[in-house]
């Protein structure tokens, strides 16, 4: 998924208890999207289970020699709680909901072209930031309604044993648009045992700076340029690993304009000022991420993930994550998996708790996501293997999963997914 480099509220951690509202809206959008699965065709004996075991990155299925239109349809509804919103100085409410629609095509018009397109929507509902951009006679106590748009596009061409792919996207949201352009690169050796790639890509943001009144000043720029390179290797007949190195260089406006920071009590202000948060105007990011799989039978195939993140601003942060993959004794290819995560990482330099800064320092944020804290997932999901190689219109796959997210700051959170795969030969 196309996201811009902009930095949001909640961009260490996914949300809150699911209420029963939102799990009968989820489930209604769910109902009216599974198409009906005839004519699917059986898959292979012992298969092992495909992609990284999420709707969001469900894998395309090996085409035929003709063209070929594969559609992945995915949906995501996510709800959080807290009460550490930055939006109000870090002791507010951190409650929102967030729908998020996805369209994935894939064209494979040949054995040497593949044109591949995204289209998304981000409905989200927050109560903490109804004052952002009504002004100071005008604040609502209901949440308030935001939205973000955004599209990629890419072509790749493959030439014997490497791709070659180029991509744009944009991204618009009510007080930031986004452009993104990149290169990508993958090459096979040693008989396919062996996959190299490299990508390249650059975020050019325009943010409109709505302060912490609620009125706009201007607008600010923001460019990041993110490299990653991959390393992937058959290790042997049942075991699969893959290494990858990412490094992000963000330089301009980094703050978020109506993020607050309360200030140390004065004569002047006993409760303490109110200030905008203030951070430096470039960053440096680099990520080293492992991934390991490893049939231990036809039905059974643990996943472990591990991420290693460090950047300049004095964050640091490990994160572990287990997947154990269970094929289920059913005539057609399905797999149940539950979800183990755990994640830590230290405070930036710059975070503290409200009312522990004065104005004369630097650079402050009371942006929870920036400070020293743990978090657990736990889920479960469900991937249901349809086939679907041959005929002019088969269901693929059908994908669910349900998680849980804990902070030990006190954020909660819950997302129900799912994604349909469809594929159409003409």
């Amino acid at each position: 998924m196309f996201l811009s480099a902009r930095r949001l509220s909640s961009s260490f951690s996914t949300t809150t208890a699911l209420r029963p509202s939102g799990i009968l809206r989820a489930l209604l959008v769910l109902a009216l999207l599974i198409p009906a699965a005839t004519e699917a065709q059986a898959p292979e004996p012992g298969a092992a289970p495909p992609g990284a075991g999420s709707p969001s990155s469900a894998p395309v299925a090996s085409g035929t020699d003709g063209s070929e239109l594969d559609v992945e349809i995915l949906f995501n509804y996510y709800e959080q709680d807290g009460e550490n919103s930055p939006v109000t100085g870090g002791i507010g409410t951190e409650e929102m909901d967030v729908i998020s629609p996805v369209i994935l095509l894939r064209w494979k018009q040949s054995d040497r072209w593949t044109y591949q397109a995204q289209l998304g929507i981000d409905n989200i509902s927050s109560a903490s930031t109804d004052n952002i951009d009504l002004g100071e006679a005008e604040v609502s106590s209901a949440s308030r309604m935001d939205n973000r748009a955004y599209t990629t596009l890419t072509a790749t061409r493959t030439m014997e044993q490497q791709d070659v792919g180029v991509t744009f996207g944009f991204s618009k949201e009510y007080d930031y648009s986004s452009f993104m352009g990149g290169l990508s690169w993958s090459r096979n050796f040693r008989q396919q045992n062996t996959t190299l790639s490299a990508g390249l890509r650059h975020y050019s943001d325009t943010i409109d700076l709505y302060g912490i009144d609620g009125i706009q000043r201007g607008q600010d720029d923001r460019s990041t340029t993110d490299f990653n390179f991959g390393w992937t290797e058959v290790l042997g007949p049942k075991t699969l690993g893959s290494l990858e190195l990412s490094v992000s260089s963000q330089d301009g406006f980094l703050s978020t304009p109506f993020h607050e920071v309360i200030l140390a009590p004065t004569p002047q202000f006993p409760d303490g000022q109110r200030v905008a948060e203030r951070l430096p105007d470039s960053r440096l990011r680099t990520a080293l991420a492992l991934r390991l799989s490893h049939a231990v039978s036809k039905r059974f195939v643990p996943r472990f993930y591990y991420r290693l993140y460090d950047d300049d601003w004095g964050v640091q942060s490990h994160t572990a994550e287990l997947e154990l993959w269970f094929r289920l004794p059913t005539e057609r290819e399905q797999w149940l998996y539950p979800i183990l995560r755990y994640y830590t990482q230290d405070a930036a330099d710059y975070f503290g708790l409200p009312r522990t800064f004065d104005a004369g320092t630097e650079f402050f944020t009371a942006d929870r996501d920036l400070s020293e804290f743990t978090s657990d997932k736990y889920g479960v999901g469900w991937r249901w293997n349809l086939g679907g190689a041959s005929g002019r219109g088969r269901l693929r796959y059908f994908e669910t999963r349900l998680t849980t997210y804990s902070r030990d700051d006190g954020l909660d959170s819950t997302s129900l997914s799912f994604g349909i795969g469809l594929r159409f030969n003409p």
